[in-house]
């Protein structure tokens, strides 16, 4: 079974889009706190392919098969509820994934694909399909555990949350884009109607076109009813908007403190010409950003910098692939993920956890207090099963 926890898929080329913050505030820590998993509970599930934990809500749990294409709905003893696959070209089929899929209620699930936005009932019927603002020529898509597109409510409506997918007339190697970009696609389920916000900040690396890596600008975030917290993936910082009703209004910006955080450079727009989306994994850079009561969460991997990345590269064009991989077995060193703890209000950082050898640290799902990790992956043994721990984050 095939089981590679950071599957990448790339197809054709694909982009985002924006924010406008300019100012910026470093914060001191305080005293570091001590951070601990504990494990609560576990389940496991007879499937091959590549599965993926998409979402835990409303007392079910949801796992993506990247490879079939299947959508798995499990009770919280693991037992299967209902399956379904949306494969091929027929009219409710989502096209190419562009996010995991979500529930939107206990009673449908959603995705976002190249031709729109599906929402399906449990055993598959497809119940809705919004258009995306733009006509998408590609795509690309990153199984990390979580990475799903989300709701939320807010009165009595709700809104759809997602990476923006908007390109805005223009591609990535052109000025345009960088200055077009949206990250945040906010779609009011009501009338389906959406707006893009959130453009590069006037101060980023990325604002002259050190995007067209799409791991080093990738957008991660979370909201609640009052606030969405964003970062860029690579820049070690995290931004804070104030809903205005539908609109969102920057608050401030803090440094985090990002334990062997390489950094990410990229290449001026100048230099760029007819270059094509691309994603490096190995390379620095944050995966998620999540809302834990009154903490806010960022998940990290240090990783390498932009020059060791393109190091690296030129020993496998040579094709040096022994000594490539020595040189990247040497930079990345002892690294490993871990995740930032921020404190909501005082808009502090309060330590740093770190991650069991138990849990596939890519990513995970949280669950009010709870969170759902995806086992540790196994390179030297290929498995029929996956299995997912209940997990609880303890302060020491």
């Amino acid at each position: 079974m095939n089981r590679y926890p950071y599957l990448l898929l790339l197809s054709f080329w694909f982009l985002i889009s924006g924010c406008n913050p300019n100012a910026h505030e470093t914060v001191v820590n305080r005293t570091p706190a001590n951070w601990e998993f504990e494990k609560v509970d576990s389940l496991r599930i007879d499937i091959l392919g590549n599965p993926v934990l998409a979402d835990v809500e409303f007392g079910k749990v949801l796992i993506y098969d990247t490879q079939s294409r299947e959508f798995l709905i499990l009770n919280l003893q693991g037992e299967v509820q209902s399956r379904f696959i949306k494969d091929g070209d027929s009219f409710d089929n989502f096209g190419f994934p562009l996010l995991l899929p979500a529930f939107l209620n206990e009673n449908q699930v959603m995705i976002p694909g190249t031709s729109g936005l599906l929402i399906y009932d449990l055993e598959g019927k497809m119940e809705a399909k919004i258009p995306h603002p733009e006509v998408l020529s590609g795509s690309t898509f990153t199984n990390f555990p979580g990475y799903s597109i989300d709701y939320l409510n807010s009165g009595d409506r709700k809104k759809i949350l997602s990476k923006s997918f908007r390109i805005f007339e223009s591609y990535v190697g052109q000025k345009e884009f960088y200055s077009r970009f949206r990250a945040l696609e906010v779609l009011n389920l009501e009338d389906t109607t959406s707006r893009a916000w959130i453009p590069f900040p006037e101060d980023s690396r990325f604002k002259n076109g050190n995007g067209y890596i799409q791991s080093d600008f990738e957008p991660y975030f979370a909201a609640d009813e009052k606030d969405v917290y964003l970062a860029f993936a690579g820049e070690p910082r995290l931004h804070q908007f104030a809903w205005l009703g539908d609109s969102l209004s920057y608050q401030i910006t803090m440094d985090l403190k990002l334990p062997d955080f390489a950094e990410i450079t990229g290449k001026p727009l100048e230099k760029l010409a007819d270059v094509g989306v691309s994603t490096n994994l190995s390379t620095a850079a944050i995966r998620k950003v999540s809302l834990w009561g009154d903490r806010i969460l960022v998940l990290f991997y240090p990783g390498l910098s932009t020059e060791q990345a393109e190091a690296i590269t030129m020993e496998f064009q040579k094709g040096n692939r022994e000594e490539a991989l020595a040189m990247r077995k040497s930079f990345l060193g002892d690294r490993k993920m871990g995740m930032a703890v921020v404190d909501k209000t005082s808009f502090q950082q309060l330590g740093i956890a770190q991650f069991p050898d138990w849990v596939n640290p890519g990513g995970f799902v949280r669950e009010g207090e709870d969170f759902w990790f995806q086992k540790a992956f196994n390179p030297d043994e290929e498995e029929d099963f996956l299995k997912i721990y209940k997990v609880k984050l303890v302060e020491k």
